[in-house]
């Protein structure tokens, strides 16, 4: 179980070792010794299983004036998963999941989409993703990205789920590959754009370009697929990102060409959390 977030590598380290120390307990030969471990590992979860009841016991006690600590206390990435393990979160799993696709909602109708919620049997969720942008062949991708990072962060103990595109055109499943990684990178300069500002950013090798429109935040590939510029000498107006030989596209609307229908912005997944921008970079498993 995933009980860090991206934004805490110290976290995700000590989970890792968690799980490799446990793996390690299965492989013990030593007569009594795995058994003694597990049970070691079990009076431990109690212990601070307990202490977790009690502070949120507390907390939900407190004086009205400090009711605010309860939502940030069972809210925290870290906390939260820790109250999963020992089945104390005060949210249902598809309440927190519902309200995980509330979230991406925002994002999803920007590109021309939406999700529902289709079924959540025994922890196993199937989703569907509606109105994708059709000239885009990255659309559904990109927006299951934001969905799976969404699902993530709210459900760790969903065992399961599965998307299903477009229900006019069949149901495709997931196209992620298992051999893709997926990180989220923080930009920080994105903080000091204006609406109606963007700003051309590098993550690795890939250029990107932030935009502000009617306060929501878009990332696209900094690259004009008319032809083949990037943005940098370009302009913003209206929600139109245009490059310097005037080629248009509608941010708005999955970053497409309102002259040239073929063309489109290539799209990446960015949330917004706690007034952080995330954009999603994936990469082929090494």
């Amino acid at each position: 179980m995933n009980v860090g977030d991206d934004s805490n590598p110290d976290i995700n380290h000590q989970g890792e070792r968690i799980q490799e120390l446990l793996q390690r307990i299965e492989t013990l030969s030593y007569p009594g010794a795995k058994e003694l471990m597990q049970e070691c590992v079990e009076a431990l979860l109690a212990f601070y299983g307990h202490g977790l009841s009690r502070i949120l016991k507390v907390v939900r006690e407190a004086n009205p004036e400090d009711k605010k600590i309860y939502p940030a206390l069972i809210n925290d990435d870290v906390i939260k998963g820790l109250l999963l393990i020992h089945d104390l979160h005060p949210s249902g799993l598809e309440t927190r999941l519902r309200d995980a696709l509330d979230k991406v909602r925002p994002y999803l109708k920007s590109h021309g989409g939406d999700v529902e919620l289709i079924s959540l049997q025994k922890d196993v969720a199937r989703l569907r993703l509606l109105g994708t942008c059709e000239s885009c062949a990255s659309s559904a991708v990109t927006l299951e990205l934001a969905i799976r990072h969404a699902i993530e962060q709210a459900c760790p103990d969903l065992v399961h789920f599965e998307v299903e595109g477009p229900a006019q055109n069949g149901a495709v499943k997931s196209k992620l590959e298992p051999a893709a990684v997926t990180d989220w990178v923080v930009i920080e300069s994105a903080q000091i754009l204006g609406e109606g500002e963007w700003l051309p950013v590098r993550l690795g090798d890939i250029r990107v370009v932030i935009c502000r429109v009617n306060q929501t935040f878009y990332a696209y590939r900094n690259r004009c697929p008319a032809c083949n510029l990037p943005f940098d000498a370009g302009t913003l107006d209206s929600g139109f990102l245009s490059c310097s030989r005037a080629h248009r596209y509608d941010l708005l609307h999955a970053g497409r060409s309102p002259e040239i229908s073929s063309a489109h912005l290539d799209p990446f997944p960015l949330l917004t959390e706690d007034g952080t921008v995330k954009v999603a970079v994936t990469r082929k498993r090494i």
